[in-house]
């Protein structure tokens, strides 16, 4: 091959790899939210380096599933919830439907309470009082506003939400940057968090908690699901399927790279500390590594909180009106207004949790874990959809990987409920 000839392959396959940054930064934008922001924080912060290796596995699950996901949306000429109403029924497809959107709208409520959280920063609420309330309920009504007229004025939604991301979770991506740098953690803990270990005693209800949900949110199987409706978007055929590939490599990058910096700095900064609300988490790092740490964590969260804000509600409305035998398509009427129904959802939950003066981080966290219970639900559709897939080289890998997913869910809905019961009892 010639130098011209090299040189023009490389610039092709660059530009394949950014053309698949935009589809896996959405699906990444629905997973790296406040709550596994904090998720990953509180397991940082309780177990130090020594869960690293979890936080490897699930991405690596994550990645597959992305992948079995574009697999899946090539596949077949209608959409995912059309071909199960189509060979299940309606009323199974509604039934999915209706817990994927409940889990859509966890997410969203964990979303919004966490802008909250941090306008309460921004103003330093602790001394204005009553208005400090009023004032961070005037930001979110007025955030949510946005985000609706965001759907509604554009005439290619799919596009836009991707570009969107794309600048939030680059934004993300800084803010920790900073703070990892200035941390300094150390190289061989780091190493040595990356071999698979148990704490002593298995670690208290809570932590257990804490760690399936960090689990749950990193391998996000409602963030997968969405990617055979980005495809779907994006027109893709049997022939683009080496680009589902190249979107979990992607995928995995950003969203286990973002999550590994988050937990790393925790680990080395906030090891033992009573973490209650984003304040707290912030306000932990500021003495140890200057000023700026809550600053650059604050843009952090914000981003995360709003790449996922309209996302978390556009996934959520498109399984649910896809379910119903609408359109599952963002460009139509019925998904714009289910998204702007999640939207509101979320909204309220977290007015009515602020009203109320919650403790947020714990909210956030255990909404997140709950999510966990209903996705062997989307995994079992996953798995379906798998076995229906036409008989290619393709199908075995697609119904190993969904087996694979679905044993893990169960696992991780068992495991919570259980550790859930003995937090309570």
């Amino acid at each position: 091959m010639s130098d011209a000839a090299a040189e023009s392959q490389k610039q092709v396959s660059f530009l394949r790899v950014v053309k698949a940054i935009g589809p896996a930064i959405v699906v990444a934008s629905v997973v790296l939210g406040p709550g596994s922001i904090l998720a990953n924080s509180k397991v940082g912060a309780a177990y130090g380096y020594n869960m690293i290796w979890v936080l490897g596995l699930a991405s690596v699950f994550m990645a597959l599933t992305v992948f079995l996901a574009a697999v899946i949306g090539t596949s077949f000429d209608r959409t995912p919830f059309s071909e199960i109403a189509h060979r299940l029924g309606r009323p199974v497809s509604v039934g999915i439907g209706i817990v994927f959107f409940l889990i859509t709208s966890c997410f969203q409520f964990t979303n919004n309470l966490a802008i909250i959280d941090v306008i309460n920063i921004a103003t330093d609420s602790t001394n204005m009082g009553a208005s400090a309330w009023w004032m961070s309920l005037v930001a979110i009504v007025l955030i949510n506003a946005g985000l609706v007229w965001a759907l509604y004025g554009s005439s290619t939604p799919y596009r836009f939400i991707e570009k969107m991301m794309m600048v939030m979770v680059g934004i993300m991506l800084l803010g920790f940057v900073v703070n990892l740098a200035v941390v300094q953690p150390e190289i061989s803990k780091i190493f040595a968090g990356m071999i698979p270990s148990f704490p002593d005693g298995g670690g208290s209800p809570e932590n257990i908690v804490m760690l399936l949900g960090m689990f749950g949110t990193t391998f996000s199987i409602a963030g997968a699901f969405y990617q055979i409706y980005g495809v779907r978007e994006k027109n893709w055929t049997r022939d683009n399927i080496a680009n589902g590939i190249v979107d979990s490599i992607v995928g995995i990058a950003v969203l286990g790279g973002i999550s590994f910096i988050i937990m790393v700095t925790s680990a080395a900064v906030l090891q033992d500390a009573k973490l209650t609300s984003i304040t707290d988490v912030a306000k932990q790092l500021e003495p140890l590594i200057g000023p700026r740490a809550k600053f650059m964590f604050c843009i952090g969260i914000s981003a995360g909180a709003f790449s996922s804000l309209l996302v978390n509600a556009l996934i959520g409305g498109t399984a649910l009106s896809d379910s119903l035998g609408m359109s599952a398509s963002v460009k139509d009427q019925p998904v714009k207004a289910l998204t702007v129904a999640g939207l509101a959802v979320g909204m309220l939950v977290a007015i009515a949790v602020n009203w109320l003066g919650l403790s947020s981080v714990s909210l956030i966290v255990f909404a997140q874990a709950l999510t966990v219970i209903g996705v062997p639900l989307l995994a079992f559709a996953m798995l379906y959809l798998a076995i229906k897939l036409p008989p290619t080289k393709l199908k075995v890998p697609a119904c190993t990987i969904a087996t694979c997913s679905l044993l893990i869910a169960v696992l991780l809905s068992g495991r919570m409920v259980l550790s859930l019961i003995e937090r309570f009892s």
